[in-house]
């Protein structure tokens, strides 16, 4: 275990890191929180406060949107799935709707290629904006029937199986997801991933008299956002957790617990496809990963809404992992990557001693 004054170093490290090497501006940041993985020892650091207003700092306990990064549980449960026989990544995703939603033009895509970011789809339906009637809450009233004469109507432009990051595709998979399972997305999510992992602290549905609700996000310009409701889009973009259950879920994911389930997300890990973000970055199940050279893959995915920022990543073969919270909608500029490269020294492996 790291004694108390390795976890100072470490701090002093990330204060260095978060004032030389990124844009990160406290003042202008209601507040951020850190979790540190280093092998079997967790720390956690917060800075700020709920609120421009309120003095409350931020805890383990404290609740945000995560956004995006709601993909990688997403995908988790999908492999869940295909071990359980209730779904197939090389079946088209046509065969899981009803015969009046199916796109004829859409039959070569996949369960796969909506994992993988592969479909061809763009980000969001093209009227997206128009169902849009209470400002920053965009998901509220975009119903999935609303999602699914999208799907049925949409002409593509050609059969392509060519690397685009869409929010679409994960939101197409719930439907998929909820079709085979016969539940919602949140139940069978839970069902499968939150309750076995003691997930205790991660959901979508709010609920203000039980205190799921997350702590308030804000926009560049210091306003407070509205949160998130769903009415579609929930498994790419609903989820609300705590740094506490994000550690559990990434510990899970380097191996160190629920060995059962560490075996099934081995196999999201895996590098598949290319990208265009740059000759390092490949596309998983869900995850994004950097094969660096000379040094182990990084695993990683973030997440964003119009108040939150989120990153997960990790290094399984160190034990190394790095999550990042914040209630503004600032970028944190690779802050979660920076760290987690100080805790892989540099990307050095260690030089194993010579036996005399």
């Amino acid at each position: 275990m790291l004694s108390a004054q390795m976890k100072e170093d470490i701090r002093e490290e990330i204060e260095k890191i978060i004032y030389y090497d990124t844009d990160v501006l406290q003042k202008e940041i209601p507040g951020f929180s850190i979790a540190l993985l280093y092998q079997d020892s967790v720390f956690t650091f917060h800075y700020g406060y709920t609120s421009f207003a309120q003095k409350q700092k931020l805890e383990d306990s404290t609740i945000f949107e995560i956004g995006g990064l709601t993909k990688v549980f997403t995908a988790s449960l999908i492999e869940v799935l295909v071990q359980d026989g209730l779904l197939e990544y090389d079946k088209p995703f046509n065969s899981y709707l009803d015969s009046i939603h199916r796109n004829a033009s859409l039959n070569h895509i996949t369960i796969a290629d909506l994992v993988c970011h592969r479909a061809g789809l763009p980000k969001l339906p093209s009227e997206f904006g128009i169902k849009e009637k209470e400002p920053n809450n965009p998901y509220a009233y975009y119903t999935k029937e609303d999602l699914l004469n999208f799907y049925k109507n949409y002409t593509p432009d050609e059969e392509k199986r060519k690397y685009f990051y869409s929010s679409l595709n994960y939101a197409l998979l719930e439907i998929a997801i909820e079709n085979v399972s016969r539940k919602n997305y949140e139940s069978i999510l839970k069902e499968k991933i939150l309750t076995p992992l003691t997930l205790q602290e991660t959901f979508i549905r709010l609920d203000q008299k039980s205190g799921k609700m997350p702590v308030p996000g804000f926009s560049i310009g210091k306003n407070q956002m509205p949160v998130l409701k769903f009415q579609s889009f929930s498994a790419s973009e609903g989820l609300k957790t705590t740094i506490r259950d994000l550690v559990r879920f990434l510990r899970v994911n380097m191996g160190a617990l629920e060995a059962s389930y560490s075996k099934i997300f081995e196999n999201i890990h895996q590098p598949v496809y290319e990208t265009e973000i740059n000759k390092y970055a490949k596309v998983a199940k869900g995850w994004h990963v950097v094969e660096l050279k000379k040094y182990y893959n990084v695993i990683l995915h973030s997440g964003s809404t119009n108040g939150h920022r989120a990153y997960i990543g990790f290094v399984k073969e160190t034990q190394t992992g790095v999550v990042v919270l914040s209630n503004s909608e600032h970028s944190m500029d690779g802050l979660g990557f920076l760290i987690l490269r100080m805790l892989n020294h540099n990307w050095k492996k260690k030089k194993s001693k010579k036996k005399r």
